[in-house]
């Protein structure tokens, strides 16, 4: 239990928790609210809603995969599978805190407003960020899941009919988009139980960036 307990401090637990509930009580108060995306490039494409609790879910498992990063990297690249697992277990939870934020304050949406497919859009981007996480680092890996997302809101705006083909539901949807969610995070658990939270070559893309 030691080696358990000495990953779970230098991987920032409380801090994650903390973080937590910041985001999600920003989230309540905001949960109404959403920012349209519109280029005004298209006349025939729609403006592209992002409610704001998507939002801050997103940014949320940014945030998640930069507290848990190893930050004892040479020493947890040598543990066994008690380290494997516990690394997928904190990936895991990073994927699905920002779950609270996404639908906290789903009950105060009028009843003819679904909000369903938000969950599995919040699992897709954390599946994403987590897997990027652990490929190329925390902070490069945000940047891009970051960027893809609001790509992706770009894209919808910008080509009519366009939807179909992204891999997140776009307001106001009757159906969320599970496949892209269950393969990405099963994805990501698979290479932090391989990687331990952390490639080599982003453990070297990181020092090299003196992070």
């Amino acid at each position: 239990m030691t080696t358990v307990r000495l990953v779970l401090l230098a991987r920032r637990v409380p801090l994650l928790l903390a973080l937590l509930v910041a985001v999600t009580g920003v989230s309540y108060t905001f949960y109404r609210t959403a920012i349209n995306v519109d280029l005004g490039v298209n006349p025939f494409a729609q403006p592209h809603k992002i409610p704001t609790p998507e939002l801050i879910a997103v940014v949320t498992g940014v945030l998640a995969s930069a507290v848990l990063r190893p930050r004892c990297w040479e020493w947890e690249r040598l543990g066994g599978i008690r380290v494997r697992v516990l690394a997928v277990v904190l990936a895991a939870a990073a994927i699905a805190l920002p779950v609270l934020p996404a639908l906290v304050g789903e009950h105060t949406m009028p009843t003819d407003v679904e909000l369903g497919w938000i969950l599995p859009n919040t699992l897709t981007m954390g599946g994403f960020t987590l897997l990027l996480s652990a490929l190329v680092g925390p902070p490069l890996g945000g940047a891009v899941s970051i960027t893809g997302y609001f790509a992706l809101a770009l894209t919808d705006n910008l080509f009519t009919d366009a939807e179909p083909y992204l891999p997140l539901a776009v307001y106001p949807a009757q159906h969320g988009k599970w496949l892209p969610a269950l393969c990405l995070v099963s994805t990501a658990l698979v290479a932090h139980f391989v990687t331990r939270g952390l490639s080599s070559w982003a453990y070297r893309l990181e020092s090299n960036s003196g992070t």
